[in-house]
């Protein structure tokens, strides 16, 4: 917009009457714009509220709207953006609201750091946000709160729906599945990666009890035909509640005792059923 944009001539009189003086009058909302591309937006918040004090449409509380979010008073520019709805069910009014509530959001995430208001404003605009739009940096946004917050699940599917990854997404789902109802006698094989082993669900694997290790009298080892690939996981570090630990299926094993790889859960546990 150049910077006379606002003003508007007033033609009712021929140009050809040497008398004639232009006069211009300013449209209101063209003047909000203005301030707000010269990024005096203080001045038209001011300007618009006048406004709106004569005249409550759509478009003076959408203009409202705007003008707070780009002074990151996101609340009050959702407040606005409803008013404006309640009035008019516009798409345009709707993605600024989206808009306002996901920058909300990410300063609730950070620097605010209060993760549970983060994550009920990225859910209210997930719940609004029509089909047609990308929602990909909302659950990315949502990936990263959940990951601050410890819940590492809930975030390794958001990311994936984030990034799309659907078939990476249900086989997730279905690993959470097995874990969950599964009898079998589940483990985590720790050092695989140390031992230049790259887990392959279905390789069965020796286990190995290791009596006079320095480091863990109950250190069971894993072995690949004859190399070695890694331990069970005995530090709580590297279990979750579903695993055993070596030191809980020492009276398990014998010298026979085998394991199935499975696969490999959330980047980190190399999942193993022990079978006969």
């Amino acid at each position: 917009m150049k910077s006379n944009d606002y003003l508007h001539k007033d033609s009712s009189k021929s140009d050809a009457d040497n008398t004639y003086q232009s006069t211009f009058k300013v449209s209101k909302t063209s003047k909000v714009e203005y301030l707000m591309n010269q990024d005096s937006y203080d001045e038209a918040l001011t300007l618009i509220d006048n406004m709106l004090e004569e005249d409550t449409s759509y478009e003076n509380w959408k203009l409202k709207g705007i003008v707070l979010d780009n002074l990151c008073e996101y609340e009050s520019a959702v407040e606005s953006f409803d008013k404006a709805l309640g009035l008019d069910r516009n798409d345009e009014a709707l993605l600024n609201k989206i808009n306002s509530l996901y920058k909300w959001a990410k300063v609730s995430y950070f620097p605010d750091l209060k993760y549970d208001k983060a994550l009920e404003l990225i859910d209210s605009a997930l719940d609004i946000l029509p089909e047609s739009e990308d929602s990909g940096e909302f659950y990315f946004l949502k990936a990263e709160v959940l990951e601050s917050m410890g819940e590492r699940v809930e975030s390794r599917k958001n990311y994936l729906i984030a990034y799309k990854e659907f078939d990476k997404l249900n086989e997730f789902q279905r690993q959470l599945d097995y874990l969950e109802n599964t009898p079998d006698t589940l483990i985590n094989i720790t050092g695989s990666y140390y031992h230049g082993y790259t887990p392959r669900p279905g390789d069965v694997v020796r286990l190995v009890e290791e009596p006079e290790n320095e480091h863990d009298s109950d250190a069971i080892a894993v072995y690949l035909d004859n190399d070695k690939i890694g331990y069970v996981a005995n530090s709580e570090y590297t279990l979750f509640d579903k695993l055993r630990s070596a030191t809980k299926i020492k009276g398990m094993i014998d010298d026979n005792s085998k394991a199935e790889i499975l696969f490999v859960y959330l980047d980190e546990y190399v999942i193993a059923k022990i079978i006969k």
